[in-house]
């Protein structure tokens, strides 16, 4: 059994206690005690990591299939779920974030799309790095909003139940939402930016249709930030906007990922 098999199974298993760990807390009615659950996340992300390292990086160039990236995106999550403990109360996100990585794990080791180890230059990498943790960034900002949203329908029927009622006040649940947007935005620009100087032609056939849609996803959050600063934009059109954005960035890349890789068979 190979380093990336072994870590990545053990990650894999120490995700999914953590989301029964956080779902049974979640559905009692004491206080959440986040250290059980955070604590097993970041212990099955030092595994994930050596997982993702051992896979992804060989001496002939960089692994960047479709399931290697979309567990890097799980792992990135996860670190910006436990990092953010420190300071806010967005662990309620762990139970997406842990078992899409703990599902992403097997996935990247054992379904092959038939792509070679690509040999990136440090720009063309800093581009994919920044890529992957915007992305990231961006979906946990997705997953915040569905919980406004759901927060936001309690309130109008008058009553807050179940987990809700350990969640901060609406007002502070907002603010982590445009906290997740403005990080997720600064990276993404960053990719861009980075990908307009490393990548010989962003507009080339196999490349234009994730390019177009990134630009539109930028500018819908672009004009949600800028309508937020401007207006005091919140509520529902916060939600709509964030979770348009991340949709046209979801097909952005998963959808080219899925007809290059999986249909076409490219690299």
């Amino acid at each position: 059994m190979t380093t990336a098999v072994w870590t990545g199974l053990v990650a894999s298993v120490l995700y999914l206690v953590a989301s029964l760990v956080a779902a049974r807390q979640l559905k009692g009615n004491l206080p959440i005690q986040r250290g059980a659950f955070l604590g097993l996340g970041m212990i099955a992300l030092l595994f994930h990591v050596c997982a993702l390292w051992h896979l992804t990086v060989h001496d002939d160039g960089i692994f960047i299939g479709l399931f290697p990236i979309a567990s890097v995106i799980g792992a990135t999550g996860v670190a910006v779920v436990c990092i953010s403990s420190i300071y806010r109360h967005l662990e309620w996100i762990s139970l997406l974030v842990f078992p899409f990585s703990a599902v992403s794990i097997p996935a990247a080791l054992w379904i092959d799309t038939g792509i070679t180890p690509a040999n990136l230059t440090h720009g063309l990498g800093t581009h994919v790095l920044f890529s992957i943790i915007g992305y990231a960034i961006l979906a946990l900002a997705a997953c915040q909003a569905l919980l406004v949203w759901l927060q936001h329908q309690q309130l109008k029927h008058g009553h807050i139940r179940g987990v809700m009622r350990f969640f901060p006040a609406i007002q502070v649940m907002e603010a982590m939402l445009f906290e997740l947007l403005w990080s997720g935005m600064a990276f993404l620009t960053a990719a861009i930016v980075f990908g307009f100087m490393y990548v010989d032609d962003l507009f080339a056939q196999h490349l234009v249709h994730k390019t177009v849609l990134t630009l539109l996803s930028w500018l819908v959050f672009a004009v949600l930030l800028a309508g937020r600063h401007i207006l005091g934009w919140r509520g529902l059109t916060a939600i709509r906007l964030t979770l348009a954005g991340f949709i046209l960035l979801v097909v952005a890349f998963f959808g080219s990922q899925v007809v290059l890789q999986m249909i076409l068979q490219r690299g």
